[in-house]
């Protein structure tokens, strides 16, 4: 069969340099996610997701060797067909990043995220593909996700990059 996706986003930033250090920007988004299959062994996968966000943050640079940034993301996302899902998220972020010399640099991130949802089914799936995108591939619940990532440039053209990534989904 035939299957058609399609993807509309709007979104406004708004950025303010309080300080020569201190930077806070606004980012607005709203849009439509939708996926139609003509098949109808796949309409199960069929969905029309509205889904909209604010996310403010703050940054605090330190010359060119340190950045912090720390933000909240509220999220809200409603698919109007099939079960009728739907799911709010809060989230909370801290980055870092340190460069060492001129060649290393050393970051980490982590991300709470508490998402709450929905569906009109008695039981809700949050595996279908609909409750993946509303969740962004997290589970309903408390989400913690972290990540470490170590960058050496070796010459000009060759960099060495070691990477660690973590995860504890919520409780589904």
């Amino acid at each position: 069969g035939y299957e058609s996706r399609k993807t509309d986003e709007w979104s406004f930033k708004g950025r303010l340099n309080l300080t020569k250090e201190i930077l806070v920007d606004l980012t607005f988004r709203t849009g439509v996610n939708q996926l139609a299959t003509s098949n109808i062994k796949f309409d199960n996968r069929n969905y029309s997701i509205n889904q909209k966000s604010l996310e403010p943050r703050i940054t605090f640079t330190r010359a060119s060797n340190f950045r912090l940034i720390t933000g909240y993301k509220y999220g809200d996302k409603e698919n109007t067909t099939g079960s009728m899902e739907e799911s709010s998220s809060h989230s909370v972020n801290t980055e870092i990043k340190y460069n060492i010399l001129q060649s290393t640099s050393i970051q980490g991130k982590f991300t709470f995220s508490d998402i709450k949802f929905t569906s009109i089914d008695a039981v809700p799936n949050p595996n279908s593909t609909a409750s993946y995108i509303l969740l962004e591939g997290l589970q309903p619940g408390k989400n913690f996700i972290w990540n470490l990532d170590l960058t050496k440039r070796l010459s000009n053209n060759l960099e060495l990059n070691i990477q660690y990534e973590r995860r504890k989904a919520g409780t589904a």
